[in-house]
Formats: structure tokens, C-alpha cells, sequence
């Protein structure tokens, strides 16, 4: 398979995975061999290498894969973004029990050898668990939907997209923006798309870096964290 077949591939695939709590976009960049490519290509958005130069672009931040697996994700959460509505709107019981189960498991996975290794940072998971019901309570009516609050929306669940094993739209329904963001997709709603984007694209240019050095440092309390905080929304959604 050439590198660029396996780029659209991969970003057709991540842009499914990233509809659904509980499955990481990054996980499934992983799989298709393309992860570290795309951080090392992020981690290149600086000013410095902003230019009119098309040769020096496509050289630091490889045009001819990036934009094709870009097309390729954007085609994809358009495509599947209407499918995913319909049946929340439809089945709305199933589906959540349906989407809690998937994060049930996907944050047992996330954490699974982890806690066995280092009982010390059960800690961590209870925190996350404590912290959903947290947000839970927090999220329902009390955030109030407007351009702030999409955008720090946006530039936390694309903070998290970059992480392996976390998924961005786990991160939306934890924080009560998940069903307000695949809507506003689904009917192409650009007063909630725009504020949300540009939170994303905030989060584009600072965030790799200062992911890469967190996750260095302190990568297994984080991951347990977050997986206590994913297991909790999931437990919540079926309850």
C-alpha cells in the first residue's frame, strides 16, 4: 500500500472514530502507522514556518499526504456525522446505553496493565471517576452554549484528539457538547462550527509540543485519570 493510499485510509477511519466516545482518533492513527508522522509534522506549526514558499511547505509539513488524509477525515464525519444523529434522535435510550457501554470498555482499555503495575495510582482512576460526576452535574444547563465556551470546547477536545487511547469526542460528552457539535456537523451550523474550529485551530499550533512533554512525564497517572473520568461519563449515560 503507498504512503498516501494509507494516509486517506487513515484519516476516513479516524474521522469515524472520532464520532464516537471512547474510540481514539489517535489509536487508530497508530494502527494505520501514520502517528508519529502526523505529531512530528504538527509539531512544525510555527510562525517561522508559515511562507509563501509552496516547495518549503510541502517539505515541512508533507501537503502531499496531510491534505489528502484532512479531505479524507473532513468526507468522513460529514458522512457519518447524519447517521449518528438519526439515531440519537430515533433511539436515543439504545444509543446511549449503546455509547456508555463503548466507553465503559474503551476506558477499561485504556488503563488496562497499567493499574495492575502500579496499585498506587488507583488514585488517579478514582479522581476520574469523581471528577465525571462532577462535570456531569456541572454540564447539565449550567454551561452555557455560546462562542467562549465552543471554543474552549473545540481546544479541549482537539487537545485530546492528540492523545492516544482518548478520544476528543469522549471529552465533548464528559463536558455536555457532544450532541450540540454533532448536530451543528450534521446541518453544516457554522455560528456553532466556526467558534468551535477556531478553538481547534488554537489548540493545533500549541498544543503537540506541550502534549508530547506531559504525556513523557507523567503519561500512566494521566492515562488512568482520564480513563476513570470516560468510564464515569459511560456509567453515567446507561444510569
Amino acid at each position: 500500500m503507498s504512503e498516501r493510499l494509507r494516509f486517506i485510509l487513515a484519516g476516513f477511519c479516524v474521522g469515524f472514530a472520532e464520532l464516537l466516545p471512547g474510540i481514539s482518533g489517535s489509536t487508530v492513527a497508530i494502527f494505520f502507522g501514520i502517528y508519529e508522522k502526523l505529531i512530528k509534522i504538527l509539531s512544525e506549526l510555527r510562525i517561522k514556518n508559515i511562507t509563501l514558499n509552496l516547495e518549503h511547505l510541502n517539505k515541512t509539513f508533507a501537503f502531499n499526504l496531510v491534505i489528502p488524509f484532512v479531505i479524507a477525515m473532513i468526507i468522513s464525519v460529514l458522512a457519518f456525522s447524519n447517521l449518528i444523529l438519526f439515531l440519537q434522535s430515533e433511539f436515543a435510550n439504545i444509543f446511549n446505553i449503546i455509547l456508555g457501554l463503548i466507553m465503559i470498555i474503551g476506558g477499561y482499555v485504556l488503563q488496562m496493565g497499567l493499574i495492575k503495575s502500579n496499585l498506587n495510582i488507583w488514585i488517579f482512576f478514582f479522581l476520574g471517576l469523581i471528577g465525571s460526576f462532577l462535570l456531569s452535574n456541572l454540564s447539565n444547563g449550567t454551561i452555557p452554549i455560546n462562542n467562549l465556551s465552543l471554543a474552549i470546547a473545540g481546544f479541549i477536545s482537539f487537545s485530546f484528539f492528540l492523545i492516544p487511547g482518548i478520544s476528543g469526542s469522549a471529552i465533548l460528552l464528559v463536558f455536555g457538547f457532544y450532541t450540540t457539535v454533532i448536530e451543528a456537523i450534521s446541518l453544516l451550523n457554522l455560528t456553532i462550527l466556526a467558534p468551535f474550529a477556531i478553538g481547534a485551530l488554537i489548540a493545533l499550533f500549541i498544543m503537540p509540543k506541550l502534549i508530547s512533554y506531559f504525556i513523557e512525564k507523567y503519561r500512566d497517572s494521566l492515562i488512568i485519570f482520564f480513563s476513570g473520568l470516560i468510564v464515569g461519563t459511560g456509567i453515567i449515560l446507561i444510569v
